[in-house]
C-alpha cells in the first residue's frame, strides 16, 4: 500500500468522523423501550441511567399511563398505539404504575 498525502488526510478524517457515526456514547444516553400490553409493563424491571431515554408505548385498547409512585415523572395518558418518550433525570425515582390501573406496577433501577 502506498501512502501519500491524500490517503493520510482521508484516513485521518475517517478517524474523526467514525465516532460520530457509531453507537451513542454513555454521555448521550441510551434509548430503552417499554411496551404496555395486556395490562403489563414489559419489561417489568429496567436498569437505566440518568440521561437515558425511555419510550413507553401502549399496545392495549384502553388508555394507560406510566406514573412514578412519588409523582416525580409521568407520561400522561397514552391511548392505543400512542407513545411518550421521557428523559431520565436525577430527580427520578424508580417505582411506577398506571394511574388508571394501579395494580399495574413496574420499576426502574436508576444508576448515576
Amino acid at each position: 500500500m502506498t501512502l501519500n498525502r491524500r490517503s493520510v488526510m482521508a484516513g485521518g478524517l475517517g478517524l474523526l468522523i467514525a465516532p460520530a457515526l457509531g453507537t451513542p456514547s454513555r454521555a448521550q444516553g441510551v434509548a430503552h423501550e417499554v411496551a404496555i400490553r395486556d395490562f403489563v409493563f414489559d419489561p417489568g424491571h429496567l436498569r437505566v441511567a440518568v440521561g437515558d431515554r425511555i419510550r413507553f408505548t401502549n399496545h392495549d385498547l384502553v388508555p394507560h399511563t406510566a406514573t412514578a409512585q412519588d409523582g416525580s415523572w409521568d407520561t400522561g395518558t397514552l391511548e392505543q398505539d400512542q407513545s411518550a418518550e421521557l428523559l431520565v433525570t436525577p430527580e427520578w425515582t424508580g417505582s411506577y404504575f398506571c394511574a388508571y390501573h394501579p395494580s399495574m406496577i413496574a420499576d426502574l433501577e436508576i444508576t448515576g
